[in-house]
């Protein structure tokens, strides 16, 4: 991982810097945000699978009573 200094010009102020690390922890956050909602959402998907063959959950999904 690159540090603060590196990523950032000469030319640079030190608040411009911080500004620039800030948002980069912040997309930072979301992608793994991102990434744990996906494995969870998986996670949740398999277990529903799994549970889908039990006697209990063995009704329909969807019913239409007209």
């Amino acid at each position: 991982m690159k540090s603060m200094a590196n990523n950032c010009k000469k030319s640079d102020s030190p608040i411009v810097a911080l500004k620039n690390e800030s948002s980069r922890q912040r997309w930072e956050l979301f992608h793994r945000a991102i990434a744990h909602a996906k494995e969870s959402n998986n996670a949740s998907l398999l277990d529903a699978d799994t549970h889908s063959g039990d006697a209990e959950n063995a009704g329909p999904l969807l019913s239409i009573i007209r």
